[in-house]
C-alpha cells in the first residue's frame, strides 16, 4: 500500500530507480511522469491551504459539453455517443447537479436514434448494436427517470444479449466481434438493472471470468483456454485495471447464482465455477498498482506503466467490491458482520484524493489522466467516481439486504394482465430463463434485487481530503452510478415500492 503524502513531508520522493538501460522510453517517461508530478506536490506544500476540488469549473466543463456544439475533432468519438451522455451526466450528478427537464428529453431522444429494432444500442444512429455502448446508454437513462426508462425496450436488450453470449458463458462485444470480459461486465450490469438476469444469460460466465486471472492476480481481457503450450496453463493476456474491475464487478453479481448460500443457487445451481477467483491474490495485485508519494498516491492500469487518473475508479474502485468477496465467509452467520470485522484499509484511500485534487484537476476544468493531458469526460468521470470511492468506502451490509428480501412485493401479484392480450405490461413484466418457474424466476429476482441494494457508505469511515466541500455524492460500487438512480431505476423494473 502506498505512503501517505503527510507522512513523506521530512523525507525526500525517490524516483523510480534505473534499470541499467539509458535508453529506455518507458523509464524515461516514468521519470518525466515524476518530476512534474512532484513539482506540483512541492507547490502544494509552500501554498499551505487546504486543496480543493474546483466543482464549479468542471460543472461548467460538463455542462458545456451537452449544450454547446461539439468541436470537429469529436467526431472520433461518433461511436461514443452514448458514453459521452453517461460520463458527463454521472460526472454532475456526483456533484449532485441535476439536468433539467429539458436536457433530459434530448438525452431520451438522443439514445432512442441510438436504439436497435432488434435490441440493444449503437454508438451512434444507425450503428449495429454493441455491449459498451449499451452499458452507457442504459446507465444514462438511470439518471432521466420514468420517461428515460420507458425508452428502453427490455425484450430486445434480452435478445440481444442472448444473441452475443457464447458457450463458454463468455460475450462479444457485437455480432462477429471479439470476446472481451468487459463485455460480461456490460451485459450483466444491463441485466441486473433491467431485471432480466436469467440463469440463462448468466450460465457459464463465472468459470470464463476466473479463466482470466493471470499470474499476477489481475485480471486480463480474456482466457486463452486451447494454448497448446503446457507450460503456459494461465491466460496469455496482461493483467490490467480496466478488466480486473470488469471482472470482478461481473463476480460479484453471478454470487446469485454461484455462491451456494443464495436461494437463487438452490433453484438453478448453473454456475457453480470451475475454478475459483483468486480474491486475494487479486488484492494483492491491485494494491500494487497504487503509485509510490513521488507520483502522488494515484494507481497504475498494469505493471511498470505510468500512473493515469482514470485508473482512480478502474483500481481504486475495485477495493470495495473485493473487500466484500473477502467477507463472505461471515454471511451465513447470525450477526451482521460488518460492525464486527477489524477496520481495515485495503488501499491509501487519502493518497488517492491527493492525486485526483493536486494533480489530475486540468486548471480551465475537467480532469485529466497527468499533468500535459487535456481533460476529457472519461477522465473526468472516472477521476469523480475514484474520489468519491475513497471518501465513502461503501460496503454491503448484511442486515440491509435481509429487510430488503423481507420487504420485496412479488412481481406476479403486481402484474396487470390486459385481458385481450396475456402479456404483462412491459414495466413489470418478468423476463424468464428457459423452463423457469414462476416461484424459481421470483427468487431469483428478490435475491437480485437484495444484494445489489444492499450497498453503501460504511458509516464513520468517510475520509474527505483538503477542504471539507470536496466531499461527492457516493455511487453505487459494481455499476457506477449515483445511489439514489440505482434504487429509482430497479424499483422500476422490479416492480417494487421502493428500497428501505
Amino acid at each position: 500500500m502506498a505512503t501517505t503524502l503527510d507522512s513523506v513531508l521530512t523525507a525526500p520522493w525517490v524516483s523510480t530507480p534505473s534499470d541499467g538501460v539509458p535508453t529506455s522510453e518507458t523509464l524515461r517517461l516514468q521519470h518525466e511522469a515524476e518530476q512534474v508530478i512532484s513539482s506540483l506536490l512541492t507547490e502544494h506544500l509552500q501554498a499551505s491551504v487546504d486543496p480543493l476540488l474546483h466543482k464549479d469549473s468542471h460543472s461548467t466543463y460538463l455542462t458545456r459539453l451537452l449544450k454547446v456544439p461539439l468541436p470537429k475533432h469529436f467526431t472520433g468519438l461518433d461511436a461514443s455517443r452514448p458514453w459521452l451522455l453517461y460520463w458527463t451526466m454521472h460526472s454532475l450528478a456526483l456533484f449532485d447537479g441535476e439536468l433539467d427537464t429539458q436536457a433530459k428529453e434530448r438525452v431520451v431522444e438522443t439514445l432512442r436514434h441510438c436504439q436497435n429494432p432488434d435490441g440493444g444500442f449503437g454508438g451512434g444512429p444507425g450503428q449495429i448494436s454493441h455491449l459498451a455502448p449499451s452499458y452507457a446508454a442504459v446507465c444514462a437513462l438511470a439518471y432521466v427517470g420514468e420517461a428515460g426508462w420507458k425508452s428502453i425496450d427490455r425484450q430486445g436488450m434480452y435478445r440481444f444479449l442472448m444473441s452475443i453470449k457464447q458457450p463458454d458463458g463468455s460475450f462479444i462485444m457485437h455480432d462477429g466481434g471479439e470476446v472481451d470480459v468487459r463485455g460480461c461486465y456490460c451485459a450483466l450490469t444491463v441485466a441486473t438493472l433491467l431485471n432480466i438476469l436469467t440463469p440463462d444469460l448468466a450460465a457459464g460466465t463465472a468459470s470464463f471470468i476466473a479463466s482470466c486471472q493471470t499470474y499476477e492476480g489481475g485480471l486480463a481481457s480474456s482466457a486463452h483456454p486451447f494454448s497448446q503450450d503446457p507450460s503456459h496453463p494461465a491466460p496469455l493476456g496482461e493483467a490490467h485495471g480496466g478488466y480486473a474491475f470488469c471482472a470482478a464487478a461481473s463476480w460479484s453479481m453471478l454470487r446469485v447464482f454461484s455462491d451456494t448460500a443464495s436461494p437463487a443457487f438452490a433453484e438453478a445451481p448453473i454456475d457453480l465455477a470451475r475454478s475459483e477467483l483468486d480474491v486475494r491474490a487479486l488484492l494483492r495485485w491491485s494494491a500494487s498498482m497504487q503509485a509510490m508519494p513521488i507520483e502522488g498516491g494515484g494507481f497504475r492500469g498494469r505493471t511498470n506503466k505510468l500512473v493515469d487518473g482514470c485508473y482512480s475508479w478502474w483500481c481504486g474502485g475495485l477495493f470495495p467490491i473485493v473487500e466484500s468477496l473477502l467477507s463472505e465467509r461471515a454471511a451465513g452467520s447470525d450477526k451482521d458482520g460488518e460492525e464486527d470485522e477489524e477496520e481495515r484499509e485495503l488501499y491509501d484511500r487519502k493518497g488517492l484524493q491527493q492525486y485526483i485534487t493536486l494533480v489530475a484537476q486540468a486548471p480551465a476544468g475537467g480532469l485529466r489522466d497527468k499533468p500535459g493531458k487535456p481533460a476529457d469526460a472519461y477522465h473526468t468521470c472516472y477521476n469523480l467516481s475514484g474520489a468519491a470511492s475513497a471518501q465513502h468506502k461503501p460496503r454491503v451490509s448484511r442486515r440491509l439486504q435481509r429487510e430488503l428480501a423481507e420487504a420485496f412485493v412479488s412481481p406476479f401479484a403486481a402484474t396487470v394482465v390486459d385481458e385481450d392480450d396475456s402479456s404483462s405490461s412491459d414495466d413489470v413484466e418478468v423476463v424468464r430463463g428457459e423452463g423457469e418457474s414462476d416461484e424459481a424466476a421470483e427468487v431469483r429476482m428478490r435475491e437480485v434485487w437484495s444484494r445489489s441494494l444492499a450497498w453503501q457508505p460504511r458509516p464513520g469511515a468517510k475520509v474527505v481530503y483538503g477542504d471539507a466541500a470536496n466531499e461527492l455524492l457516493p455511487a453505487h460500487p459494481v455499476f457506477n452510478i449515483a445511489f439514489p438512480a440505482v434504487r429509482a431505476t430497479m424499483a422500476h423494473f422490479y416492480a417494487q415500492p421502493g428500497p428501505l
